[in-house]
């Protein structure tokens, strides 16, 4: 079953009145929302799609050279599991936060590949807009729970942990026989963080799971798919939910995505915006320990995968 989830205009900004009331809807009936007007130049998306393309089209060494690494996140992987399940898929992680990316000698270098020169300085660009627009997004969230659009900034303006992944879904001609049972390029999960940003081509795949119905997500041209992540449904108190979400196996057409996971700081506690403690439904989160569980869960089969409902009161 095919679904359209609302459309958002942010034509009139991202603080419109309009746009905010129709922003509260969408988050809280579907968690799963797309959004054009946004203003990212439509040359640079396809120069960064382009360089999406060209990265998973190296050779298949070339890749695993690149490859993350126990010490370092960063990088190529073709294992991924979600909820101890392996995903059909390949994938090419990139910090998300720009002043590491500049900084000569980082903590956790991503290692790019000397094979596409303008890969790097594209993704950085990328990167700038994307984080632009998840920042004035988280904004316009923060004032459709009645706070200020600012209420959540100290927790993402330093130090955020966010990060770009490239998604690559091999057509049934080119995968190996992974899940070819059930056909899933991604397992059900909720995402961690705050928010997910996805560019995606027009290749169908992506599914949302409501009323106990999966429905496939029709992009929009140009627009970009937005979906509601834990640490947002704990502090809006469980007024907005994280959707639970799956990508199908590409068939004939491999499918190509680029999410932005946008999370905030591991010095980052998260508790509910509530006035009154007692109101609270969340015991409080740490942020870093919430993402390394779920991250170490990613890449290793550790028993069952962290939830904040671990956490709930």
């Amino acid at each position: 079953m095919t679904l359209n989830i609302p459309v958002l205009d942010a034509n009139r900004g991202l603080d419109d009145d309009q746009f905010i009331e129709a922003l509260a809807a969408a988050c809280e009936e579907w968690g799963f929302f797309q959004i054009i007007g946004h203003g990212i130049d439509l040359e640079l998306r396809r120069r960064f799609f382009s360089g999406v393309e060209d990265f998973f089209a190296l050779p298949k060494d070339t890749k695993l050279a690149l490859s993350r690494t126990e010490n370092n996140i960063w990088g190529y992987y073709d294992k991924e599991l979600t909820k101890n399940r392996v995903d059909a898929k390949e994938i090419y992680d990139i910090d998300g936060n720009i002043d590491n990316l500049r900084k000569e000698h980082p903590e956790l270098p991503v290692p790019w590949t000397e094979d596409l020169p303008t890969l790097r300085p594209v993704a950085m660009e990328w990167l700038q807009q994307v984080e632009q627009l998840s920042l004035n997004l988280l904004g316009s969230i923060c004032i459709a729970l009645g706070e200020s659009s600012a209420a959540l900034n100290p927790f993402f303006l330093k130090n955020h942990t966010s990060f770009l992944r490239f998604n690559y879904y091999p057509s049934i001609s080119e995968r190996l026989p992974l899940n070819e049972a059930e056909g899933l390029g991604i397992h059900p999960h909720t995402d961690a963080g705050a928010l997910t940003v996805l560019a995606q081509d027009d290749v169908l795949g992506l599914q949302v799971r409501k009323d106990d119905t999966w429905h496939t997500v029709v992009p929009v041209e140009d627009g970009f798919i937005i979906n509601i992540g834990d640490m947002l449904q704990v502090w809006s108190n469980d007024r907005f939910k994280a959707p639970e979400h799956r990508v199908l196996a590409s068939g004939k057409r491999a499918r190509y995505s680029a999410p932005f996971f946008y999370n905030p700081s591991y010095e980052t506690v998260c508790t509910p915006l509530v006035a009154q403690s007692e109101d609270s439904h969340y015991k409080a989160i740490s942020w870093r320990d919430f993402r390394s569980g779920r991250a170490a869960g990613d890449y290793a089969d550790l028993g069952e995968e962290i939830q904040i409902s671990w956490y709930r009161i």
